[in-house]
């Protein structure tokens, strides 16, 4: 699900800066997800388009070129993959991607269980360079493997057949592992650990009434140096960040049961009807109301 970053949600610290958002339903709903991203003809990414979205979420990600180019930036870094190389991008890690004009791009979310051994390599650490190119041969299998198990469609498949899940964690650890024979491993710094503590606290309370000072009091920081670096790294405000949440939560809850929505709004961890009505137009561009008579006309 995309979040709209309007002006009231971001800090406006450069001109070439963009607000980042969470992809929620990649840390704390799906295990995995996979389709294929195709370049639009004529069409550049922007910060309002799925692609080209700076976001994070918990899960590992893998990008690999099938054709064509995908200009990446990862961690603060651009790059451009070209057809057969690929990116991987550790959890927490901001990044966005386009696609060039017919370009397609395999994706693939993936949690950490699913390449356990690659992941306790990562524990802590991080790579120099997220971008690298598999033996032809691993390239080739992985693409032709996942094309016939979940075809090319640029439609999300969040399933895994489970007569065919030790086919796809095998498909996935042989690419996880060249990855990790070519990778030059670095510590990850002392802010990655702290955007990481705070990200999980969001996870944890976001239905209750809680602030960042809550969260410097837990963990012991100091809450301006919470504050100012939370900031500089996401370019969005702490609140700002949890209505994400509380927003994720109420959209599952207006499309899915028939709770009032002034219910939903507490049980989203939203003080006031008010406060679920003003996030839900500033993300979505319509009241509560509007998207649940939308969602059952």
């Amino acid at each position: 699900m995309l979040y709209n970053c309007s002006k009231n949600l971001s800090f406006e610290v450069t001109v070439m800066k963009k607000c980042v958002y969470h992809q929620i339903e990649n840390t704390a709903t799906f295990e995995f997800c996979t389709d294929v991203i195709i370049g639009k003809k004529d069409t550049a990414c922007d910060s309002e388009s799925e692609e080209g979205a700076p976001h994070f979420h918990k899960n590992f990600e893998l990008l690999t070129v099938i054709h064509g180019e995908c200009d990446c930036e990862i961690g603060g870094a651009s790059y451009r993959l070209r057809e057969g190389e690929s990116a991987f991008i550790v959890p927490f890690q901001i990044h966005s991607f386009c696609a060039s004009p017919n370009a397609k791009v395999r994706r693939v979310s993936l949690h950490d269980h699913l390449i356990w051994s690659t992941a306790s390599s990562l524990e802590q650490k991080k790579p120099q360079d997220p971008v690298f190119r598999p033996s032809p041969i691993v390239g080739h299998f992985f693409l032709e493997q996942l094309e016939a198990l979940f075809g090319t469609d640029p439609v999300c498949i969040r399933r895994i057949p489970e007569k065919q899940r030790m086919m796809v964690k095998g498909c996935l650890y042989i690419m996880s592992s060249e990855f990790l024979n070519s990778a030059v491993l670095v510590p990850s710094n002392s802010a990655d650990a702290l955007m990481t503590d705070v990200v999980q606290y969001i996870a944890d309370h976001y239905k209750s009434d809680i602030s960042l000072q809550d969260i410097a009091r837990e963990k012991g920081y100091s809450y301006h140096y919470l504050s100012r670096t939370f900031n500089k790294i996401f370019n969005i405000n702490f609140k700002s960040m949890l209505n994400q949440y509380r927003m994720e939560y109420a959209y599952y809850l207006l499309q899915d049961t028939t709770l009032p929505i002034g219910q939903i709004a507490f049980e989203s961890g939203f003080q006031s009807i008010r406060s679920l009505d003003h996030v839900c137009r500033q993300t979505y561009g319509r009241s509560p109301k509007e998207m649940r008579k939308d969602h059952y006309v």
